[in-house]
């Protein structure tokens, strides 16, 4: 059996593809939409993981069966969607079946490509999908979706912002309409809105780093002692705070806010930015085009009728009102990133004094925007991480497990390969 329950019938995938999801890979049945591949160095190799198993990746039996469908990408992949058949066997799926499947391959190279290559050995990817697969949403480690369902007026003001960013693209498409504004100007300013939308809707909907109940701590010189949750009953790594709201703890969590309805951490701080840029700069947009045209247009297209003039008055205090806003969450933002210090950090440090204290260092831009290309930096796209459990500060279970399994295969790769060439 798949995951999922999609039986196999005579060794042979007869299921419809399914979408290899690169995964955020919390535990077993993490609940979040981020998809990351993870580049793991392999320097962490001794491993308390947690129930009392000792992985000691130097002393592994070789007598360990080592699964090959454990790995995504790998030859015996179940979780492939490729349509694995024997040569010469007729493919029963339908054509539908067969072009989705087709396209979803092509999806997937495509995704690949923006990844830079493995630098060395010692480095691996680990897409495996340890996501949960069902249709809930919640905050919870089984949710398939993560969406915060306990805080109404959360609910309530992430639901304005799309009524107002909505409102404001219907006034320029009338403007436009009317002739009071080139149709290139309001098209413009619709792409920008519906970035900030897409942004929105991804912090929204994104794991902002939830700790996992499987979380071990990495290996790192001088630390003797580690913090626990006495909400969470699990390990608490370092810059992680518990949120009441989400009641989870949340990896370099920064604060929770109301407009997104989530917690802003380690996983979803680029959408986050993404959103407060794109509002800043189509607010600005709007209040320029306002302003030429109040004080340098003097023809009859500048004339607005009564409904035109009660929609522009309202949208330029709208954005006048936003502007402001995201302007200073973004000053605070950029100073989060570039002294490593979150909101609440900084808030505790400044009620108790001990900013002389602050040993953090700058977060580097690659740990918010991900390690692909530019083009990636400014799209509300899930970014790829070179080392996820360094990002979030703890590894899991079931990760290092897998990594036990694949070191075993190799091993035995390795032997199988010189016994050859031996004969």
């Amino acid at each position: 059996m798949l995951k999922g329950g999609t039986p196999l019938l005579g060794g042979i995938d007869r299921s419809p593809p399914r979408p290899k999801r690169q995964t955020n890979m919390n535990n077993n049945n993490n609940s979040n939409n981020a998809t990351t591949t993870r580049r793991r160095p392999r320097d962490n190799h001794n491993q308390n993981v947690g129930g009392g198993i000792e992985v000691n990746y130097h002393d592994v039996n070789d007598d360990v069966e080592a699964t090959p469908s454990e790995f995504c990408g790998e030859e015996g992949d179940t979780m492939s969607t490729a349509y694995s058949r024997p040569p010469g066997a007729k493919d029963r799926r339908g054509w539908t079946r067969r072009m989705l499947g087709v396209l979803n391959n092509q999806a997937q190279k495509g995704a690949y490509k923006v990844l830079p290559p493995v630098a060395d050995e010692e480095t691996y990817e680990d897409t495996f999908n340890d996501q949960s697969w069902k249709w809930t949403f919640g905050t919870n480690e089984d949710d398939g979706v993560w969406m915060n369902k306990t805080d109404r007026a959360g609910t309530i003001m992430a639901a304005m912002v799309w009524v107002l960013i909505l409102y404001s693209i219907v006034t320029m498409a009338l403007l436009a309409q009317q002739g009071h504004l080139p149709v290139y100007v309001a098209c413009m300013y619709a792409t920008v809105a519906t970035l900030a939308l897409a942004s929105h809707a991804k912090t929204t909907f994104t794991d902002p780093g939830a700790v996992a109940s499987s979380a071990v701590p990495l290996i790192t010189k001088n630390v003797k002692f580690h913090a626990m949750c006495s909400i969470c009953q699990s390990y608490k790594p370092k810059h992680s705070h518990h949120c009441r709201i989400c009641n989870r703890c949340i990896t370099r969590m920064d604060h929770h806010c109301p407009w997104m309805n989530n917690c802003i951490g380690g996983s979803n701080l680029k959408h986050f930015t993404l959103f407060l840029s794109y509002t800043w700069l189509g607010s600005g947009m709007a209040m320029a085009i306002f302003m030429v045209n109040y004080f340098f247009c003097d023809n009859e297209n500048c004339e607005f009728n009564v409904l035109e003039i009660q929609l522009v008055r309202a949208m330029s205090f709208i954005c006048l009102v936003s502007w402001m806003f995201t302007s200073s969450m973004l000053m605070s933002v950029i100073y989060g990133i570039l002294t490593g210090v979150g909101t609440i950090d900084r808030l505790k440090k400044k009620t108790m004094n001990t900013w002389h204290l602050s040993d953090e260092e700058p977060i580097p831009w690659a740990d918010v925007f991900g390690s692909g290309p530019f083009c990636t930096w400014i799209l509300p796209t899930d970014p790829f991480f070179p080392d996820y459990d360094r990002l979030m500060g703890y590894a899991t279970t079931q990760r290092l497990l897998r990594e036990q399994s694949m070191e075993v295969r190799k091993r035995r790769e390795a032997i199988s390969r010189n016994h050859r060439s031996e004969i």
